[in-house]
C-alpha cells in the first residue's frame, strides 16, 4: 500500500465496484417475477443461487483484500501522516508499563543461554551475537541460527538501514558457520514518537530475505511500549516464521515478567 491515493485505489474502489455490482444483481434479480415464463423455473432458481453463491464469495474476497492491504502498509518514513498511522497500530503496542532496559537484557541474553545460545561475538556496529548450533537431517549436519542484540540511540531510518545491512554483511561473512535463520533485536530508549516511528518504518517495511537466508528485525521502543517487526514475511520459509515467532513470543513473555519498579 503505496502512494498518496492508496485509499482510494485499494479500499474505496473495490467497495464500491461491490456495491455496484450488489445493486445490479438485486435489479435483475427484481425483474425475474415479472417474466411468467422464466419466473419458475428451476433452471433460473439455480443461476440464482449461484449467482448469489459468486456474489458472496466476491464480498470475502474484497473483505480479505482490504484487510490485508491495509495491514501490509508501507510506510513513509518523511511523511507525518504515514507515521502517525504506524504509531496507532495495534498490533505492536505493548501493555502500558515500564520496561527496564537493563534487566530485560540481562534476562534475555540469560534466556538464550538457556535455550543453548552461546555469544559468538561483540561488534561496535551490530552489537552481541549470539549463535546456536544444532545437529539435523539424517547425517546429523551441523546448523546454526543466530541472534543478534543490539541497544542503540538515537535512530533513524538511515541508521535502522545501516545496522540492518550491517547485520546481513556479519552473517554472510560467517562462511564457516552459516545461518539460515537471524534475528536481530534492536532496543532503544528514545521517547520522541516521531523518531521512533521514523525508525520503526525501516523495520516494518523491510522484507527480511536476502542470499544465504532470513534477517527478522525486532524494534522494541521501552519508552512507548512498542514492539515493531516486518509486516509482510508472505516470501520467508514456513520454518523460517516459526523460529520468529518463537523468538518474539519469548521476548514478549520477558517483558510482561519484569517486575516493576526497578
Amino acid at each position: 500500500m503505496t502512494g498518496r491515493h492508496w485509499l482510494r485505489r485499494d479500499v474505496l474502489l473495490p467497495i464500491f465496484y461491490l456495491l455496484v455490482l450488489g445493486v445490479l444483481l438485486y435489479w435483475l434479480f427484481q425483474l425475474i417475477p415479472d417474466v411468467p415464463k422464466v419466473a419458475d423455473s428451476e433452471l433460473v432458481r439455480l443461476i440464482r443461487w449461484i449467482i448469489a453463491a459468486v456474489y458472496i464469495l466476491l464480498i470475502l474476497i474484497t473483505v480479505r483484500h482490504v484487510l490485508s492491504t491495509y495491514d501490509l502498509e508501507r510506510y513513509d518514513p518523511g511523511n507525518p501522516t504515514s507515521l502517525k498511522r504506524l504509531m496507532r497500530r495495534f498490533r505492536y503496542r505493548l501493555r502500558n508499563r515500564s520496561i527496564p532496559e537493563e534487566s530485560l537484557l540481562v534476562d534475555l541474553e540469560q534466556s538464550l543461554l538457556q535455550a543453548h545460545y552461546r555469544l559468538e561475538a561483540e561488534n561496535l556496529q551490530i552489537g552481541r551475537i549470539y549463535r546456536r548450533s544444532r545437529p539435523t537431517g539424517l547425517f546429523n549436519r551441523r546448523h546454526h541460527d543466530r541472534v543478534i542484540i543490539l541497544q542503540h540511540e538515537p535512530l533513524n531510518v538511515f541508521l535502522v538501514d545501516q545496522i540492518l545491512q550491517d547485520s546481513i554483511r556479519y552473517i554472510r561473512s560467517q562462511s564457516d558457520k552459516p545461518s539460515r535463520r537471524n534475528v536481530l533485536i534492536l532496543v532503544t530508549r528514545m521517547g520522541d514518537a516521531a523518531d521512533v516511528a521514523s525508525s520503526a518504518a525501516g523495520i516494518v517495511n523491510f522484507l527480511g530475505k536476502f542470499k544465504g537466508g532470513t534477517l527478522y528485525p525486532l524494534f522494541l521502543a521501552t519508552r512507548l511500549q512498542r514492539l515493531f517487526y516486518p509486516a509482510d514475511r508472505t516470501l520467508l520459509p514456513r520454518w523460517h516464521r516459526l523460529f520468529q515467532d518463537w523468538i518474539t513470543y519469548r521476548l514478549k513473555r520477558l517483558i510482561y515478567r519484569l517486575p516493576q519498579g526497578t
